[in-house]
């Protein structure tokens, strides 16, 4: 997928629920698709090589920027307080005009708080220049905004990015949380991030929830928050009220040891 294709078609952002095992929904990560005429919507891995080009990188980073921020604050505006986390490309964030885009998103939208705003970091993606990364996030807490270590533990850096960088959130991947029930290793690898996470101060959020098996053992676990297909897929932005309203009346029930709605439960 080039550049040229990526101009021609229809980027866009789909929404998936984050839940606070204690709260219930608390956030959304913002996720980008590309609705492509002929293949339909289309996930980041099929166009992937065009979201590396560093040309291109600033312009879908203000994208998403500018249409998460917009949806946040349009949620907010309803009553539904959801913080909103948006995945930026090393490319942009070390790009000098990053913070420049970030404030002008964050004045644009006076009734979005800029806690609402969460900067998700993917620590497989290396940061040619760590000084400056370091320094740039700094400069996003000083906004208000919050900073996320995407994709915990797959890199090579994990205890530096931990150390060194000014992140509120830890997100442990996917490829460690998948098969915590049948793998020891897995297992601890989890539980030792969420105590290090927790004796740290930092919310810890567990990708990759694929069953109320795993929901219940990150709870065990004192993970405290999780995303994955068991809570909820990726959705278009109009059904997300209506999915925070059926899980917070499971929940009103008492019945959150019940299997969490997922996009298919709801009747529209």
């Amino acid at each position: 997928m080039t550049g040229v294709a990526l101009n021609q078609e229809r980027l866009l952002l789909h929404y998936q629920p984050v839940v606070d095992i204690a709260k219930g929904p608390v956030a959304v990560e913002a996720l980008l698709r590309l609705n492509h005429s002929e293949r339909g919507l289309l996930p980041p891995a099929a166009f992937a090589s065009a979201l590396d080009a560093p040309r291109l990188a600033r312009r879908i980073g203000c994208f998403v920027l500018e249409s998460a921020l917009t949806q946040a604050e349009t949620w907010h505006r309803q009553g539904l307080p959801l913080r909103v986390s948006v995945n930026v490309s090393t490319y942009h964030l070390l790009d000098q005009e990053f913070l420049s885009d970030l404030q002008m998103a964050l004045d644009a939208h006076t009734d979005l708080p800029a806690s609402a705003v969460e900067i998700e970091i993917t620590e497989t993606a290396p940061l040619l220049d760590f000084a400056k990364a370091q320094k740039t996030l700094l400069a996003c807490n000083r906004l208000g905004v919050r900073i996320a270590l995407d994709d915990f533990g797959t890199g090579n850096a994990s205890l530096t990015y931990l150390q060194k960088l000014p992140a509120q959130t830890i997100k442990i991947d996917q490829s460690f949380v998948r098969n915590i029930l049948h793998d020891p290793k897995d297992h601890a690898i989890v539980a030792g991030v969420v105590t290090s996470a927790n004796l740290l101060g930092l919310l810890v959020v567990a990708e990759g929830v694929e069953t109320t098996e795993h929901a219940a053992l990150l709870t065990q676990l004192q993970c405290h928050c999780l995303q994955g297909y068991a809570i909820a897929r990726p959705m278009a932005p109009k059904l997300i009220p209506g999915w925070v309203t059926q899980y917070n009346v499971q929940s009103y029930h008492g019945r959150r040891s019940l299997p969490p709605l997922r996009l298919c439960d709801l009747h529209l």
